[in-house]
C-alpha cells in the first residue's frame, strides 16, 4: 500500500511542479506580446486552466504526503518533511487568499472595460510575480522531497 501512496504523492507533485514550469513559459511568452488584448486573453485562459489543475494537484500532494508520514518511516519533525509541507501550504495559501480574489477583480474589470483595461493589466502583471513566488516554493519543496538533504 505504501508504494501506491508514494506514487500518488509523486504524481501530484510532478503535476504541480510541471504545471508551474509550463505556466512560467506561457507567462514569458505572453509577456513579450505587444498586443495587450492578446496578452490578457492568454493570461486569463492560463489562470482558469491553472485553477483546475494546480489546486487539485496541491491537495493530492499534501494529502498523500501526510499519509506517507502517518503510514511510513518518516516523521513530521524531519526537516525535509517540514520544509515540503510549509512550501506546499504556502503556495496553496497564496493562490487561495491572494491570487483568486485578484483574478475575480481582473475578470470583472475586463468584463466591464474590455481586455485592455489598464488596471486589469497592471493587476495581472502583479499576479505574475506571485506565480514566480509559488513556482519557487513548489521547486524548493520538490527538490527537498527528492534529495532529502537534511
Amino acid at each position: 500500500m505504501y508504494s501506491w501512496i508514494l506514487l500518488a504523492h509523486a504524481v501530484g507533485a510532478a503535476v504541480l511542479f510541471g504545471g508551474h514550469v509550463y505556466m512560467e513559459s506561457v507567462m514569458a511568452s505572453a509577456g513579450r506580446e505587444t498586443d495587450r488584448s492578446l496578452y490578457m486573453s492568454v493570461m486569463l485562459r492560463m489562470s482558469k486552466t491553472a485553477g483546475r489543475i494546480m489546486g487539485p494537484a496541491a491537495i493530492v500532494t499534501l494529502v498523500f504526503g501526510v499519509w506517507l508520514v502517518l503510514d511510513g518511516p518518516w516523521e513530521f519533525e524531519e526537516v525535509f518533511v517540514t520544509i515540503g509541507f510549509v512550501a506546499i501550504i504556502a503556495a496553496f495559501t497564496v493562490s487561495l487568499f491572494l491570487m483568486n480574489p485578484k483574478l475575480k477583480d481582473i475578470e470583472e474589470a475586463v468584463e466591464e472595460n474590455g481586455l485592455t483595461d489598464e488596471g486589469a493589466l497592471a493587476t495581472m502583471k502583479s499576479l505574475g510575480n506571485l506565480v514566480h513566488v509559488q513556482t519557487l516554493l513548489v521547486a524548493v519543496a520538490f527538490a527537498v522531497m527528492i534529495l532529502k538533504p537534511f
